[in-house]
């Protein structure tokens, strides 16, 4: 999807490393894509089986992808989604990996907002491709 941006803007100062490249939306669906079903399929039938209601289900499952997606990108900015698609999350200012803290906050953002949301503001923000996740929790998603 890298042309549906103009190529000019596909960069950002990432700490005080200037030209770092963005990662596509195209990656970013990929990784997602990937994430959930690394989730999703092992812990379905467990949560069917074993919980009564359907809230309850989707409670439980946005509970558990939020606690993958903070326990795998806090210290390395990487998910196996992620790292297949080579791209990772890095704090803006620092171009560090987010850590617990921005990593569980960048994680429940996603979640309470509904990553449609993210990925709209995330799709309309030409310049940095930043989520609503991303602008709270102060990162940025890199080709890397």
């Amino acid at each position: 999807m890298t042309g549906l941006h103009r190529p000019d803007l596909e960069f950002a100062q990432v700490g005080d490393r200037p030209g770092v490249l963005l990662a596509t939306m195209g990656g970013r669906l990929g990784a997602r894509l990937i994430d959930l079903l690394i989730v999703f399929v092992p812990s379905y039938f467990p949560i069917r089986v074993f919980v009564e209601g359907t809230l309850t289900h989707a409670l439980i499952l946005l509970v558990t992808i939020a606690l993958y997606e903070a326990i795998t990108t806090a210290r390395t900015g990487t998910s196996p989604g992620k790292r297949l698609v080579r791209i990772k999350i890095v704090r803006i200012r620092t171009g560090a990996p987010p850590g617990w803290g921005m990593a569980l906050l960048r994680a429940v953002i996603m979640a309470l907002s509904g990553w449609v949301i993210s990925a709209v503001v995330a799709f309309f923000d030409e310049r940095r491709h930043r989520g609503l996740h991303d602008r709270v929790s102060g990162t940025v998603v890199i080709a890397g």
